[in-house]
């Protein structure tokens, strides 16, 4: 479980994040990343995804995998965006698709 003081919480944030990060994406996750001095997350589970509880599903997966990386994470501000076709991937497959954008940003610090 990724603990609340490094998540991004308020709507500002995010909007300052998507404005002013850089944006990956890999199929079914999309990713923005903005280099400061904390390291906070936030998280996306759009409508388009699914029902609640499929967008319940996704955003506590997305966490728990943020949650196992958070020591090797750099910082920064970040946010996991999910797309249609998210609630398909499975924990592996979600933590693998998030490990590979967090690499292709740099925000992932080798062991």
């Amino acid at each position: 479980m990724l603990s609340r003081r490094y998540r991004l919480r308020a709507r500002g944030s995010f909007a300052y994040v998507r404005s002013h990060g850089t944006k990956y994406s890999c199929g079914r996750i999309a990713f923005v990343a903005l280099r400061s001095g904390c390291k906070r997350i936030g998280f996306v589970v759009p409508n388009k995804v699914g029902k609640a509880v499929k967008r319940n599903l996704v955003k506590r997966r997305m966490r728990g995998v943020a949650g196992e990386l958070l020591g090797r994470l750099g910082n920064g501000q970040m946010i996991f965006i999910a797309r249609p076709g998210a609630t398909e991937l499975s924990y592996a497959e979600l933590k693998n698709r998030m490990v590979s954008l967090l690499e292709k940003s740099g925000m992932l610090r080798g062991e």
